[in-house]
């Protein structure tokens, strides 16, 4: 049976399921994600550095305009595909925003506004030495709003997306015949706690520090993987997420 992407997800604040739509990300999304979403972020990130702190959230700079197009443009050039993905949720109240630099179109007031985005590429070298040649899916980019940001926005229940994230990944690499197989970085921007979060929270395995890489270059020790085993286990976690 075909697996799908998550259709809705568990929210613990108010004990309830919320309907999620996971659909490719358009030019409005991450432009909406560049006027709304991102300066909050970026907001963010200069308090803690206010603060004596570094950024703590890996995307303090990033620019989904820009990540949507150039990155799969370049990886199209050495044959390679991306996906691009939106995760939304439906605002439960509308008003005018705040637009910074002019309003993305057509829409000025979304009633679905983008929550998260990732940006994976569907075919990319296994990260295993033994299994070189097998094909996998690596996840390149994700990104969550902030719970505050989406509650201003007018979205009331605001669940953690994180596991909803890593699954567009696992489902992606099972749809193409991957099995599940997986990687991805751990940006050390996220510190610690973003390394906790793949090893404990979601029990990807790590590979350590100077494991040689697909690409001939070393890892720095923050790069996580999933195998066909544990692919399967997490994406069963999630099974009555994919039904309404």
């Amino acid at each position: 049976m075909l697996l799908e992407y998550a259709k809705r997800v568990w929210d613990s604040s108010s004990s309830t399921w919320v309907e999620i739509a996971i659909v490719h990300m358009t030019p409005e999304h991450a432009q909406y994600w560049d006027a709304v979403i991102q300066p909050a972020i970026r907001a963010i990130g200069n308090q803690e550095r206010r603060e004596g702190k570094k950024p703590s959230r890996a995307d303090h700079n990033w620019h989904w305009t820009r990540i949507r197009v150039l990155l799969p443009l370049a990886q199209s050039l050495i044959k390679r595909r991306c996906r691009a993905l939106t995760i939304l949720l439906r605002r439960d109240r509308i008003w005018q925003e705040p637009w910074e630099g002019g309003p993305p179109k057509p829409e000025d007031e979304p009633r679905a506004i983008p929550a998260a985005m990732v940006l994976l590429i569907e075919s990319y070298p296994w990260l295993l030495p033994t299994a070189r040649k097998r094909q996998s899916t690596f996840t390149w980019f994700m990104a969550a709003a902030p719970k505050k940001v989406l509650q201003g926005l007018g979205v009331f229940a605001t669940p953690s997306l994180g596991s909803i994230l890593l699954d567009t990944g696992l489902i992606t690499s099972m749809a193409l015949g991957y099995r599940g197989r997986m990687w991805l970085h751990a940006n050390r921007r996220g510190g610690q706690r973003l390394f906790d979060y793949y090893s404990k929270k979601c029990n990807l395995l790590n590979v350590s520090d100077g494991f040689p890489l697909p690409s001939g270059s070393l890892s720095d020790g923050r790069h996580f993987y999933a195998t066909s085993k544990i692919a399967k286990q997490l994406v069963n976690g999630l099974k009555q997420n994919r039904t309404l």
